[in-house]
């Protein structure tokens, strides 16, 4: 049994994704990227509208935005469950940049490495050298296996299964993202993710900039439920 992970980018949105029956509720805003970080009061406004038992994680942009003289205004951690950040263009030295970036944020939720499947056109590291340095640090639970580019093609197939099952032995949760659908889930169901995360298709219409749809949410718990 897979879990749903729904993106939202409002309290409202929070409330339809809970109402659906999603597992777990994202904090990010699509204007921004693939992992767009949201404002804080949107990370307290989400917080404020879902019960305390229900994990949260927050998407907090790419790696390059927090290495200016000063780091980003961000929410609070309390409560927050997971944190995840892009590694687009991040640069030759973006292993170290990124250990000393979450030694700089501190103590707080546990961190979910981020893989691009389509990890050339972003610039960003290999996915196996993004798994190397995730399970090289304890402060890392999981990976979430996502495209950079929402408009392309599904680069996520079977093929991906060794560098899943890789993540999986060395203990770590799996999440696959990057324009799932129903139909993907049909399609990469033996990958056997632990959490199955959405926006696109949890929305109106399948629009990742569209209102959070209830009825799309449990539509997608439901076949979660069976991976």
């Amino acid at each position: 049994m897979s879990r749903l992970l729904v993106s939202v980018r409002s309290g409202v949105e929070a409330r339809a994704a809970a109402v659906g029956g999603a597992h777990v509720i994202d904090v990010k805003e699509p204007l921004h990227g693939p992992l767009g970080r949201a404002e804080g009061h949107v990370w307290a406004e989400v917080l404020a509208a879902v019960a305390a038992d229900v994990p949260v994680s927050v998407a907090l942009g790419e790696l390059p935005e927090w290495l200016g003289p000063t780091l980003p205004t961000i929410g609070e951690w309390d409560r927050l469950s997971y944190r995840k950040l892009g590694l687009a263009g991040a640069g030759a030295n973006w292993v170290e940049d990124w250990s000393r970036l979450r030694e700089a944020l501190g103590a707080g939720p546990k961190w979910v490495a981020v893989v691009y499947a389509d990890w050339q056109a972003a610039a960003a590291p290999s996915p196996d050298r993004v798994l190397d340095a995730a399970l090289a640090t304890d402060d890392c639970v999981g990976v979430l296996f996502d495209t950079w580019n929402k408009g392309s093609a599904r680069p996520i197939d079977l093929a991906w299964t060794r560098i899943f099952d890789r993540a999986r032995r060395a203990g770590r949760f799996t999440a696959l993202a990057g324009g799932v659908d129903l139909t993907t889930l049909d399609r990469l169901a033996t990958l056997r993710p632990d959490v199955i995360a959405v926006r696109g298709a949890a929305c109106v219409g399948g629009d990742r900039l569209a209102a959070v749809d209830p009825a799309r949410v449990a539509e997608l718990v439901q076949r979660a439920a069976e991976i």
